[in-house]
């Protein structure tokens, strides 16, 4: 299986960052610590760049940052929780769930674009934003293999 057009989820509990950027980069490192990147530096930057740019606050409380960038190795959707919900955008909007988008930049398949669709799409659902805050890790990740890698393979 070509790895670049591949999708692999992670969920990140209990994160109890007080910033948009602190949250961001505890997501990234465990991104690191796990090898989907190439360069945490490169890809920390597009990804606050990115935010800065247009912030990717979409209602619900869930923030969806995402980039395509030389500093991604390996495609995955990271799922933080946090502790307390955060400040997302200057007008005042806050979160209680981000998902990191990272797809490397050689991807030609438009796979971030299929990702945020996708995601975009579940979240408009209550039952599946309370799947996304309430279930255990394991299973949380079952959920997304089913509804959302499923559909991108």
């Amino acid at each position: 299986m070509d790895k670049t057009s591949f999708v692999d989820f992670q969920v990140v509990s209990n994160i109890s960052g007080t910033k948009k950027e602190e949250v961001i980069e505890t997501l990234v490192n465990n991104l690191d610590e796990n090898n989907y990147l190439a360069s945490k530096e490169v890809f920390l930057q597009d990804v606050l760049e990115r935010e800065n740019t247009l912030p990717t606050y979409i209602g619900y409380e869930i923030g969806l940052p995402h980039s395509q960038s030389e500093g991604v190795n390996y495609s995955s959707v990271t799922i933080g929780r946090l502790e307390e919900e955060i400040k997302w955008t200057e007008e005042g909007e806050e979160v209680n769930t981000v998902f990191l988008i990272a797809v490397p930049n050689n991807n030609e398949d438009n796979l971030h674009l299929k990702i945020l669709s996708k995601l975009s799409r579940l979240l408009m659902h209550e039952e599946f934003r309370n799947e996304v805050r309430n279930l255990d890790e394991n299973a949380l990740i079952a959920t997304l293999n089913e509804k959302v890698k499923g559909e991108l393979e």
